[in-house]
């Protein structure tokens, strides 16, 4: 199939008014969600002097063997986790249209205070798997370097989560969900049990194949063995034939993929390369959407065939943590709008775009009135 490439945003003005009369409209009833698995308190450091970090690395190299220091900036403790993030961001984005149940690992004997504060308030149930890992998360202007402490995400079980929420429960929630997104499966050895048995689950409990949008994230993979990554693939074709399922990498782990299924593309970031990368990894991964997410822009391959659109550069980002999650709860939210594969793109590069740029997660009326902005030429760097 033929590969559409995108070069700006004009050339995507027929589709917009479509894409705007949906996002306005939004989902016509509230629905609920299922979100998982992971749970982490993130101290954020904010690199000073090199900021980037294409000067970080060679100043660090330059003292292997001897030492170094870095002036930086201490900006807190926040929640974290791929999991709590997106399920913020997805509750956020839909004005709370998407009821979330998040189940991760966020205290062992009690929610933890800063995961109350940031969770409760905004989710229909929050379930506690374990105690959260832990991450120093150095940011740059052009990326950020997470310092992880992955101890307990191996305490995220199938078994555990059974234990603490109750089978019953469980399948209550699956009886209603309407899409199920489960991330950092790179962190969480067990996740790909979890993964399977919730598709299992659907299958057992009567949902009809392929109506509940199943959005999978890896995150940073390149730890897990090579047979880790065999028995997850493995298990995609039982999840996709239950579930819609979309599979998104960020550029480096599409890379990474890439190489372990055949085909090394590292280092090239050009629009028709991430295309064409996404097209193979859909034809030798099944599930039915690959989506790649550069900061440039985004990729989608399906049946339809391979799309890439741009994305609203943002060249100094407010915040970075938590932009990938808010394309993913932009990507999931299209497939509950019904969007095709060019719309979920530009909406997941849209919630992205607009986080990075104020820290905020908007709601699909001002994803709408960013894209009016960024389509006139008059999108700035903060909102």
């Amino acid at each position: 199939m033929t590969h559409t490439i995108h070069s700006d945003i004009q050339s995507l003005a027929s589709q917009l008014p479509a894409l705007r009369e949906a996002l306005q409209k939004g989902l016509p009833a509230p629905v609920s969600g299922l979100c998982g698995f992971d749970g982490f308190i993130d101290t954020f450091i904010r690199m000073e002097s090199p900021a980037s970090m294409e000067a970080f690395g060679p100043k660090v190299t330059a003292a292997a063997g001897i030492a170094t220091s870095f002036p930086v900036r201490h900006l807190g403790d926040k929640f974290g986790g791929n999991g709590p993030l997106f399920a913020r961001a997805l509750h956020d984005l839909n004005a709370g249209q998407i009821e979330v149940t998040y189940i991760g690992a966020l205290g062992d004997k009690e929610l933890l205070p800063i995961f109350d504060e940031a969770l409760s308030s905004k989710m229909k149930r929050v379930v506690s798997l374990a105690d959260p890992a832990h991450s120093d998360c150095l940011e740059f202007t052009d990326g950020k370097i997470m310092l992880g402490d992955l101890s307990t995400c191996a305490d995220i079980t199938w078994k555990r989560l059974l234990e603490r929420m109750g089978e019953d429960d469980l399948d209550a929630e699956l009886r209603s969900a309407a899409c199920i997104s489960a991330v950092n499966w790179g962190k969480l050895p067990h996740a790909g049990d979890i993964w399977v048995n919730l598709a299992r689950k659907l299958g057992d409990l009567g949902r009809e194949p392929k109506s509940v949008p199943f959005f999978m994230d890896l995150a940073e993979f390149e730890h897990r063995p090579k047979e880790d990554i065999t028995t997850l693939l493995d298990r995609l074709p039982a999840i996709t034939e239950q579930c819609h399922t979309l599979l998104s990498f960020n550029l480096k782990e599409a890379w990474q993929m890439g190489a372990f299924l055949g085909k090394d593309l590292s280092g090239q970031k050009e629009p028709e390369a991430v295309a064409g990368l996404a097209a193979f990894l859909r034809d030798k991964i099944q599930t039915d959407r690959v989506i790649i997410h550069p900061n440039s822009g985004a990729a989608c391959s399906s049946e339809h065939g391979t799309v890439y659109v741009p994305g609203p550069f943002c060249k100094e980002p407010l915040i970075s943590t938590g932009a990938g999650d808010n394309f993913g709860a932009g990507c999931l939210t299209a497939a509950l709008l019904g969007l095709d594969d060019t719309a979920t793109v530009l909406l997941g590069n849209c919630a992205s775009g607009y986080f990075v740029r104020s820290g905020r997660t908007p709601d699909l009326p001002g994803i709408a009135s960013f894209l009016d902005l960024w389509s006139g030429g008059k999108l700035k760097e903060r909102i």
